[in-house]
């Protein structure tokens, strides 16, 4: 997830937990400051009921009627229903339960959208005072629906602003970025040292310990020291090609550099005829074209692949070479007529250097780190590579790098 969208989300939780957070004070302060002024109102009318001398009935309802915050008021004896003394703007269907009635004589209780205030003028008679919740609730509700949008908005405009502060801020998004790389880049070292050096360090194990224990004539022995040494080169030869994978993910994008590809492909042919006469070999090179890729790095990238033809493929087999420019590209195409590789690599592309160690034989001298060496020289270069069957049943190598 990149730096922008995390700072986003982080920013928008913040004031979505600051605004619910002071809202939900703000508006519980406010639904319970209105009703302590309703209480109120009823609990100075029961006391001045409790306090006075002339009827309660008259009384209440003259109360009533004088009070800024309007109440109804209903009297009630034992099994009767409720006869309305005082009308505001509610009125009880219902008559409460003897446990309700009761509840409500010290303090106001809530029945539904109710608020219920009782005044006992005697064993079985009552005065209920009442007013409606239904306004402070249709109050608060619309101040909760006013909060969540005004949330939605801030979040909206907060997520608008770090996208635009965070946009100009490429320097910050490279830094994490290339932190990340380097991590995964890390990783992925690790995980293809110890995978590429445990088969090497087994063999030289194996044989040290055969000589050890004196097993084997002089002959044997020798072969045995043989392969330890042929190990221990591989080993080595492991452990360049590791460090040169790290070093050119470390290397600085080099699209400001050109490189004459043309020749450095018509060298490597050259070369190739010259150690390896009996090959077949046609090429097609448009001449004098440039890329935009650093010259060590394309004569590393040509040197893999014209090394694993003379490793992998008989000396006597065709190969073919095409090198041609195609609008701002300069596509190379190299085919050959070895074993090739499992059709599954070419759906898969080149994921893991790993994945190529049983294709190509390691008795041939190689390392098993040439696909993913010229994998990552063509994208540091900001190029593609394709790999499928060639037309002579072997390897076909497609690399497209930008024109100068």
């Amino acid at each position: 997830m990149k730096l922008q969208t995390r700072l986003s989300l982080l920013v928008s939780v913040i004031i979505l937990i600051t605004s619910t957070s002071i809202g939900y004070f703000a508006l519980s302060t406010s639904y319970r400051g209105q009703l302590k002024i309703l209480d109120s109102t009823v609990s100075e009318v029961v006391k001045e009921l409790s306090n006075s001398s002339d009827d309660p009935l008259s009384l209440s309802t003259y109360l009533a009627d004088q009070s800024n915050q309007k109440f109804s008021v209903d009297y009630t004896f034992k099994d009767l229903d409720l006869i309305p003394l005082y009308e505001s703007n509610i009125q009880l269907t219902n008559k409460p339960s003897e446990d309700q009635l009761n509840g409500a004589l010290e303090q106001p209780i809530s029945i539904n959208d109710v608020r219920l205030r009782t005044f006992q003028i005697s064993q079985d008679e009552y005065l209920l005072l009442y007013f409606s919740l239904s306004d402070l609730i249709k109050s608060r509700n619309n101040n909760i629906n006013l909060l969540s949008l005004f949330t939605i908005i801030v979040i909206l405009a907060a997520v608008i602003l770090t996208t635009i502060v965070f946009r100009k801020d490429n320097q910050l998004n490279a830094l994490v970025n290339s932190l990340e790389q380097n991590q995964i880049r890390m990783q992925e070292f690790i995980g293809d040292a110890s995978h590429e050096l445990r088969t090497p360090l087994t063999v030289i194990k194996g044989y040290f310990e055969l000589l050890n224990n004196g097993e084997g004539d002089t002959g044997k022995k020798q072969g045995y020291i043989k392969r330890i040494n042929s190990e221990i080169l591989r080993m080595q030869e492991i452990i360049n090609n590791l460090l040169f994978i790290l070093e050119i993910d470390e290397s600085v994008s080099s699209k400001n550099q050109i490189s004459p590809i043309s020749k450095l492909v018509q060298e490597q042919i050259f070369d190739l005829k010259n150690l390896q006469p009996l090959r077949r070999i046609e090429s097609k090179l448009q001449p004098e074209l440039v890329v935009s890729m650093s010259k060590f790095h394309l004569e590393q990238l040509l040197a893999n692949i014209f090394s694993n033809i003379k490793r992998h493929t008989p000396e006597n087999s065709q190969v073919e070479v095409s090198l041609s420019k195609i609008g701002n590209q300069v596509e190379l195409v190299i085919e050959d007529a070895g074993s090739g590789l499992p059709s599954s690599f070419y759906q898969e592309g080149i994921q893991a250097f790993k994945r190529f160690d049983k294709s190509r034989s390691r008795q041939n001298g190689g390392s098993g780190l040439g696909m993913t060496i010229m994998d990552r020289l063509v994208r540091k270069n900001n190029g593609e590579i394709r790999l499928s069957a060639s037309k002579f049943t072997g390897l076909k190598i497609q690399i497209i790098l930008p024109a100068n």
